[in-house]
């Protein structure tokens, strides 16, 4: 079966047009980006912005050497609202058959890509995924969507911000009329992705639902479409998932002339704040592509950045696998990698829950942090450095995400998959005996900060027993405010000071 994907097509057919650089309409300025994004004589396609808006990807068309259009991967760099002059992607990111970037992840470690590596490159490795690595983009790797049996030569690709979540416009036998929007996960440990699941009638239309764009958020969905009720040919819409099915909606909402104008309106994305979004737009077809970029309509759903490095104890940067979890629950809700080179990560956390982030390096322990998200009303930036410990005998690390009620020792639910992935540190490696040690800030006793630790410490244990560790090989001690790492003259300060560390006694 042959199949193309959307920058592909969508030069094939030379989606072109010339516009006046700035339009004002009812409620928003509409800018064409400078010539520095711009090409005067050619088109531009696929705009895809990093979440911190610094970066933006776009594609632009060139005549291969067997007379056939394709397609290069182009970067403009954006600083203090000024995008300096485009420059073109090489090494494993150029390709003589056409690539381009399709979605690129919160951390700026990861892309998604689309096109042809080799001349006789089959349909189903058209989508594919690279990494940053200390020397350059790794070589695009083949994605495997089971199942996927798509129609048709047109289809677009839009993945989520957690890496786990891909939303696809494809014509399937389950379509309701042209191409409809569907969904697929990854499943961890083969690596595969999941037959796709359709996104149900109220995102779908007897038209065609194409360029879908999911928020930073996981739960806005843009897309383009020629149902009724646009203002031109093809106009964006936008929608809320209502729950975790991924079936159930709410009733797509049409931007109007905020974002949409006669002709075809496609590709939107927007920085992870929320202040920008970027279209294509072409007034009709005998008109040249250009990128524009727009006050984003207001947020449904806020959310925060945080950022910062992984490093080790001398503060030497470290590439790390990062996950992101509900503490409520546990469940792993997304991931990302640090940078080789610098050590540095970011990821985007939706408001209304609380999270805990977990970071790995092999031969180091495993470290967390938390987040409060659930009074987040204003999107944020939150640094976090994250520091992993080598494993050697008397190392410490702190467990960031166990909680107690107050003045309790009893673990709340939300300290379970903490605990848990210490569980499996120690059963990977039977070698290591560790101290559960407990520490408190200053209020009170003497006496009861010491009893509170210790029952505190004990409790830690009790569950790693009851995770199938050895009680040999666990130890309980508290020393109450003896070993404060913070002044205890401040809310802040206290916070620190209460905690639970475990120490290597052994490896």
């Amino acid at each position: 079966m042959k199949t193309h994907h959307r920058p592909l097509i969508t030069l094939t057919v030379l989606l072109c047009f010339e516009l006046c650089a700035n339009f004002v309409f009812a409620q928003s300025k509409i800018e064409k980006l400078a010539a520095e994004v711009n090409d005067p004589l050619q088109s531009e396609v696929l705009p895809v912005i990093s979440v911190d808006g610094r970066t933006l990807y776009f594609t632009r068309p060139r005549m291969g050497l067997d007379g056939e259009i394709v397609i290069d991967i182009w970067r403009s760099h954006h600083k203090d609202d000024v995008f300096y002059p485009a420059e073109i992607m090489s090494g494993h990111l150029r390709s003589r058959y056409g690539i381009a970037v399709t979605s690129v992840t919160p951390d700026n470690n990861t892309l998604y890509l689309v096109g042809k590596l080799r001349a006789d490159t089959p349909p189903e490795d058209r989508v594919m995924v690279s990494h940053r690595t200390k020397d350059g983009w790794s070589i695009p790797k083949p994605i495997r969507i089971q199942m996927l049996n798509a129609q048709g030569a047109i289809t677009d690709y839009g993945f989520g911000p957690d890496q786990r979540t891909l939303i696809m416009s494809v014509m399937r036998d389950s379509s309701m009329g042209g191409r409809d929007l569907y969904v697929s996960f990854r499943d961890e440990a083969s690596d595969m992705w999941a037959p796709p699941i359709w996104l149900g009638p109220e995102i779908n239309s007897i038209g065609d639902e194409i360029t879908p764009y999911l928020a930073a958020n996981g739960k806005t969905l843009y897309f383009s479409s020629d149902r009724p009720g646009n203002i031109g040919e093809v106009d964006v819409w936008r929608a809320e998932r209502l729950d975790e099915s991924w079936k159930h909606w709410s009733t797509p909402e049409h931007l109007d002339v905020t974002i949409n104008r006669s002709g075809r309106t496609t590709y939107y994305t927007e920085d992870a704040k929320g202040e920008y979004a970027y279209v294509v737009w072409r007034k009709d077809k005998n008109d040249q592509t250009d990128i524009y970029r727009v006050a984003a309509p207001p947020r449904i759903t806020q959310v925060t950045l945080i950022r910062g490095t992984v490093v080790d104890e001398n503060n030497s940067p470290l590439d790390a696998d990062i996950r992101y979890e509900r503490l409520s629950d546990g469940k792993v809700l997304g991931f990302a990698h640090s940078d080789p080179s610098t050590g540095e990560y970011q990821i985007t956390l939706p408001a209304g829950e609380s999270y805990g982030m977990f970071a790995t390096h092999s031969g180091y322990i495993p470290t967390s942090e938390q987040f409060d998200g659930k009074e987040v009303k204003a999107f944020s930036v939150i640094e976090k450095q994250l520091v992993l410990v080598k494993i050697k005998e008397n190392a410490v690390v702190r467990l960031n995400n166990i909680f107690f009620e107050t003045d309790q020792a009893a673990l709340l639910p939300s300290s379970f998959a903490e605990l848990d992935r210490l569980a499996m540190i120690l059963k990977q490696d039977p070698s290591l005996n560790v101290s559960i040690e407990g520490h408190t800030d200053s209020t009170g006793s003497t006496f009861h900060n010491k009893s509170l630790s210790l029952s505190r410490a004990q409790s830690v244990v009790a569950y790693l027993v009851s995770r199938s560790i050895e009680q040999r090989r666990l130890s309980a001690k508290g020393f109450g405010s003896e070993h404060s790492i913070a002044p205890n003259d401040s809310d802040e300060g206290k916070a620190k000071n209460r905690r639970v560390e475990f120490r290597i006694l052994n490896k």
